[in-house]
């Protein structure tokens, strides 16, 4: 028995439909495709971008910089053989170990606001950590050895006693209205001999 017309439209594949199924297909196949592009893309996000020239990490916070370094922190000279000893100390800037014959003598730096109390002060409280009695005003300018630049002034001094001895300086730096000082506090007249150049020299590098 032949199929009716209308048996016949039911059956047939028309067309239109074949057309519609090729489509999806296509379409299937295409959000496949690109699934995988977006997963390279994904690992190429992974890579930090680059630093900008004009951009700067800052160091952090902890991280000790070397005096050799141009670090405004360190604005001297160390003289040759001067180890620098790293460790934290209460107020000071640096500290530097020099060893004399079989003994390691230490340097300290320290900076303070304005000028501090003013030479004959800082004079007397030297001069009182060696066991000595405090001078006066008139006899300050024969205790000291001034020096200056443009936008330096400062002084050196050594003091001796029966106790030890102790070579400091001071450099007033106008720029940013503070005072630097170096000093070193030596067991006798004989170490102070040896280390007297080279601690008023880094001193004086200061206002170079």
């Amino acid at each position: 028995m032949n199929p009716t017309p209308t048996h016949q439209a039911r059956t047939r594949t028309s067309p239109r439909i074949i057309f519609l199924l090729a489509l999806a297909c296509g379409l299937v196949a295409c959000d496949h495709t690109g699934v995988q592009e977006e997963q390279i893309a994904k690992g190429i996000e992974d890579i930090p971008p680059a630093t900008h020239a004009n951009e700067s990490t800052p160091p952090p916070p902890n991280e000790v910089v070397p005096p050799e370094s141009n670090d405004s922190r360190f604005p001297w000279a160390v003289p040759e053989g001067w180890v620098h000893d790293e460790t934290p100390r209460q107020m000071r800037i640096a500290t530097y170990q020099a060893t004399i014959g079989e003994r390691v003598q230490e340097i300290a730096v320290t900076r303070f606001p304005g000028r501090v109390g003013g030479e004959l002060a800082n004079i007397n409280r030297w001069r009182g950590q060696l066991g000595l009695e405090p001078i006066g005003e008139s006899a300050l300018d024969s205790s000291i050895e001034r020096f200056a630049v443009d936008g330096y002034d400062g002084y050196q001094i050594r003091i001796e006693s029966p106790q030890g001895a102790m070579l400091a300086a001071a450099v007033f730096d106008e720029s940013i209205n503070q005072t630097w000082f170096v000093r070193a506090t030596l067991p006798d007249a004989a170490t102070a001999d040896q280390l007297e150049d080279a601690v008023f020299g880094m001193a004086r590098s200061i206002a170079r």
